[in-house]
């Protein structure tokens, strides 16, 4: 991915662009095909566990997200069962995770609070270690609602939803290394690119390495996620506020 003073911007729109993105996605020659392309090469075999990042519910054990480990070895005695769990000790909407490249962390985020957990799942994949929380991500960054963990070498790009100013759609991409350390941001276009009104809205990500390109798409802001979805598609105003394009970079 080019620097921020050469990055190019191409909006998109259409059925043409969700081809793209399911073409970018195709270059992973892996298991998750829809996961980071660098770290392709390190998925061999069988897994031994599955990580599952859970919602607390209120009432159901200490009502707190959890990341959760599950025996997937058809060998092991414990296959299929929980043999690990990490409490976060809050509840903030538990939506997506994303390996660094290096395949020993998880990083996991909430869609309400806008915390980032990040889990040690190299040193024992068996138990794995929550290290670090980043709880000041929409003060570094001006965005909430971090969706998608997108693995760069060295680097986690942050794909999100939301900003800290109206809780609206326009949003951004934030840049942190793999030890948690914030590094840059980049927002989405909200002008004309090729004739195209950019919207600014983000969603998710994926880069294909052989062309130098990036591609985002869009969904909507916090003012509509965390809605009750039978009250938000009833709401006409409310419909209108979701994102149409999508960011060739």
């Amino acid at each position: 991915m080019k620097t921020a003073s050469t990055l190019s911007l191409q909006l998109l729109q259409g059925l043409f662009a969700a081809l793209v993105l399911t073409a970018l996605c195709g270059v992973a020659r892996a298991d998750e095909t829809c996961n980071s392309p660098y770290m392709s090469g390190l998925i061999k075999g069988q897994e031994d566990y599955v990580h599952v990042w859970t919602l607390g519910v209120e009432g159901m054990g200490d009502g707190f997200d959890k990341l959760v480990t599950i025996d997937a070895n058809p060998s092991s005695k414990t296959y299929g069962k929980v043999v690990h769990k990490v409490s976060v000790g809050g509840r903030g909407e538990a939506h997506h995770m994303g390996f660094t490249d290096d395949r020993r962390y998880l990083w996991a985020g909430g869609l309400d609070d806008s915390k980032i957990y990040v889990f040690d799942v190299g040193s024992n994949p068996a138990r794995p270690k929550l290290v670090r929380t980043i709880a000041d991500f929409p003060a570094k960054t001006g965005y909430v609602g971090p969706h998608t963990f997108y693995a760069m070498p060295g680097r986690m790009l942050i794909g999100t939803l939301s900003n800290t100013k109206d809780n609206g759609g326009v949003t951004g991409i934030a840049v942190y290394n793999n030890k948690g350390g914030f590094v840059a941001k980049y927002d989405l276009p909200t002008g004309k690119i090729g004739g195209v009104q950019g919207d600014g809205y983000g969603y998710d990500i994926a880069v294909n390495p052989s062309k130098n390109v990036m591609l985002t798409s869009s969904f909507t802001g916090r003012d509509n996620y965390m809605r009750d979805i039978g009250g938000l598609i009833k709401d006409e105003a409310a419909m209108k506020k979701f994102g149409n394009t999508m960011v060739l970079w």
